[in-house]
């Protein structure tokens, strides 16, 4: 996340969080530690609440702007399709050449982040 290697004119980076939003370690040390390198200010950040009892408080944290919420992933089968989703469409949101400027109201440094998929139903046997 540092330049260098990553060259100034570089398409943002897109980082996605998977996790039960239950931090082990200092979460706010490891955070403020990301934010200080210059990409992860421009990166696209996104992340995925596995379970219903994810803390999405922490979630949001890591995502650092109000418009975006954490994704939800209650199954595996909803699992899958957000881990598809963020590895395709948010992917090519960002490597858009035209993307807006920093500060036009867009999420997450200019970057358009298209809308989330339906996380559909879900069988019983399969709900986290």
């Amino acid at each position: 996340m540092k330049m260098p290697p990553m060259p100034e004119r570089a398409l943002p980076p897109v980082l996605v969080l998977l996790s039960d939003g239950q931090p082990t370690d200092d979460f706010g040390s490891g955070l403020n530690l990301l934010m200080e390198q210059p990409w992860a200010k421009k990166a696209v950040r996104l992340a995925i609440a596995i379970g219903q009892d994810a803390d999405r408080e922490v979630l949001q944290k890591f995502i650092g702007h109000p418009e975006l919420r954490p994704l939800e992933a209650n199954s595996p089968e909803q699992l899958i399709k957000k881990i598809k989703w963020v590895s395709t469409q948010v992917v090519k949101a960002a490597s858009a050449p035209a993307s807006p400027a920093a500060g036009t109201g867009e999420p997450s440094g200019g970057v358009p982040v298209p809308v989330p998929v339906d996380s559909g139903p879900t069988s019983a046997d399969d709900v986290w």
